[in-house]
């Protein structure tokens, strides 16, 4: 099992750095672009996690943007017609480390809120997944910033930050 997640992890580490050097950046607006959730970069808040960890190196997700991805693991999130949305998953399936970044309209922020505690108690309740069950208990929370939320989960050894939203 642990042979296999090396090279699972190695192979992310070798997409990871393929898509690191494929090109430049553009002059476009970045997916993180302030929107009705005011100054709140998305793309900043994630940087900002990723640089609040001693060992990036053990860190590694990759953005999903696939509704039906997001709507298997936060079902009803689609629904509320979120403005932004970014997920962040590993590379293994099972795995405690997920961040997801959505901002939601005013009236909304309460039904996100009980989706993205759904997500927690999923995982903290997965008997497929016994050691993973405990990480979800411990290490995951749901940050807000107005009708902006993040749910984040990270393994031992990462740190929190203990607001996201005054990363960027």
């Amino acid at each position: 099992m642990k042979r296999l997640f090396s090279i699972l992890i190695l192979c992310a580490l070798m997409l990871a750095l393929t898509a690191c050097g494929s090109g430049g950046t553009s002059g476009g607006a970045s997916s993180g672009a302030a929107g009705s959730g005011g100054d709140i970069s998305f793309d900043a808040v994630y940087q900002g996690i990723l640089d609040a960890q001693e060992n990036t190196d053990e860190l590694i997700l990759f953005p999903e943007e696939g509704a039906d991805a997001i709507e298997s693991l936060y079902p009803g999130l689609t629904a509320l017609n979120p403005a932004r949305i970014q997920l962040y998953l590993p590379p293994v399936t099972g795995y405690a480390c997920e961040i997801l970044l959505v901002e939601v309209a005013e009236d909304d922020v309460d039904a996100a809120k009980a989706i993205l505690q759904d997500r927690i108690d999923s995982g903290a309740n997965d008997t497929g997944y016994p050691e993973n069950a405990v990480l979800w208990q411990n290490n995951a929370q749901i940050q807000t910033q107005g009708n902006c939320l993040c749910m984040i989960a990270l393994p031992d050894g990462c740190t929190i930050p203990e607001n996201v939203f005054s990363l960027t």
